[in-house]
């Protein structure tokens, strides 16, 4: 059995400064093999770790799209942003990658619209029914909708601070490719400890509300 985090960032993306050295060594302290990183437009990351010997590593990109964002796993090249998302999943699909629909109902992240969810329905793989900075009513929300979609379940911290990784993770078979992962998803084991980043938003809630 393996332990993997679905949704990981690293200094690629604007919003994060770890370096992707960084994230690697975190994973390997928690565990988490193969690295699932998830960048921000940019598979940059990914490929520095997959340039060192040894570094198991599924190159993965979050995708903003017209209308909301869209992970892309198992890709060979990035994907420009600012296309539609039915253009952007099927960019992932010619790579013969999975694609990932990542807190579709959070509303203080850039989720695809319904629309959106709509109109790529039948091109989704995996919808990410625990994310580690969603709040519980986004999480059950997607649960739902992966029924809905008949779509497998993914989780991961959607980490941007080192202290993140492996807040949530999936345990799991091995596998050897996406479409072996995409089955043995299915059967996996989704594992929640708190997230810092969740603890220090209760903790400034509280703050505020004690003014």
């Amino acid at each position: 059995m393996i332990r993997v985090d679905l949704h990981l960032h690293s200094s690629a993306s604007p919003d994060c400064h770890v370096e992707p050295e960084q994230v690697a060594a975190r994973c390997r302290r928690l565990g988490l093999s193969p690295i699932f990183l998830t960048d921000h437009n940019s598979i940059e990351g990914a490929s520095r770790l997959q340039a060192i010997a040894g570094q198991r590593v599924v190159v993965g990109e979050e995708i903003m799209t017209s209308a909301g964002e869209l992970i892309g796993l198992f890709l060979s090249r990035p994907i420009p942003k600012g296309l539609t998302p039915t253009e952007a999943a099927r960019e992932i699909k010619d790579q013969g990658g999975l694609v990932y629909l990542e807190h579709p109902y959070d509303q203080f992240r850039r989720h695809l619209t319904e629309d959106a969810i709509e109109a790529v329905a039948d091109l989704i793989d995996i919808v990410e029914v625990f994310n580690g900075r969603s709040d519980s009513d986004a999480n059950r929300r997607a649960a739902d909708l992966r029924d809905t979609l008949g779509a497998a379940p993914g989780a991961g911290s959607d980490a941007h601070t080192i202290h993140e990784i492996g807040s949530v993770y999936v345990q799991m078979e091995d596998f050897e490719g996406a479409s072996d992962f995409l089955v043995k998803l299915r059967s996996s084991k989704i594992v929640k400890r708190q997230s810092g980043f969740r603890m220090a938003v209760a903790r400034l809630a509280g703050r505020i509300r004690g003014r």
